[in-house]
């Protein structure tokens, strides 16, 4: 075993715990003050963030919101709102529709009427056809030919009656059946004639009046269907489901600032 070599060693090896002593003594001394300046550093910079941001702009005033009361110009169930209290709607968008069967069911008759006035205006710009024409020239004929045999039998009875042979009630009889024979073959030429030459400008001017009318029909009912729909005039904002609104002003995306109605 080695001996110390002087008196210096000796001396030194007693000191060295006591130096480990004295470091571990001053690190728990060091914590505390690290935490102290992070948070004061902390304080710091949330001072300063409140002090330098730019203070909130704070404007004072009234704002005049116009109340409309809308509802439909025509008479009936409500059928459907399609808005909901508290909501905001563009304009033009739809706020109330009323139901109206009665209306629609009249929409529909107009529309009928409409067809079968179309129809006859083009029944009478096409004219007659050939078969019409065909079938009023063979009454014609029959006519003309009971007319013949009519006139055979009254000049007969008539000889006969001046003879004495036949009462005068007979001749009669042949008097009236001869002047029915004689309209008959006045109408049946007046339908031929009809049907040849086609039909005339009065009665064209009748279908296409016709149909002007039942176009008219349809519009007015058009124009009562279209109010059963209530429409915004303007942005709205809505304030009851019984047909109030509050008018809401219109912010411009370009300009915050700017509010315009």
């Amino acid at each position: 075993m080695d001996a110390p070599s002087s008196d210096k060693d000796i001396q030194n090896t007693p000191d060295e715990p006591a130096n480990e002593q004295a470091k571990t003594t001053r690190n728990p001394t060091r914590t505390p003050s690290i935490i102290v300046g992070v948070v004061a550093a902390a304080v710091v910079a949330l001072s300063a963030f409140y002090l330098l941001r730019p203070e909130p702009l704070l404007v004072q005033g009234e704002v005049d919101a116009t109340r409309l009361d809308i509802a439909a110009r025509v008479d009936g169930r409500v059928g459907k709102i399609p808005v909901e209290r508290g909501q905001n709607v563009a304009a033009g968008a739809v706020l109330v529709q009323i139901d109206n069967p009665e209306t629609l069911a009249k929409h529909d008759q107009m529309k009928a009427a409409k067809a079968v006035a179309d129809a006859q205006l083009a029944n009478v710009l096409v004219g007659t056809r050939v078969e019409v024409i065909a079938a009023r020239k063979a009454e014609m004929e029959r006519a003309q030919a009971a007319l013949v045999l009519a006139q055979k039998t009254f000049d007969r009875t008539h000889t006969l009656t001046e003879q004495g042979n036949a009462p005068q009630a007979r001749l009669d009889q042949a008097t009236d059946a001869l002047h029915e024979s004689e309209r008959a073959v006045d109408q049946a030429k007046s339908a031929y004639e009809q049907a040849v030459n086609g039909y005339t400008k009065e009665e064209r001017a009748i279908a296409n009046t016709n149909v002007e009318k039942a176009s008219a029909d349809i519009q007015s009912v058009q124009s009562i269907i279209d109010q059963l729909v209530a429409y915004g005039p303007r942005v709205l904002r809505v304030i009851s489901t019984c047909g109030r609104f509050r008018s809401v002003p219109i912010r411009c995306n370009r300009c915050p600032s700017c509010d315009r109605e």
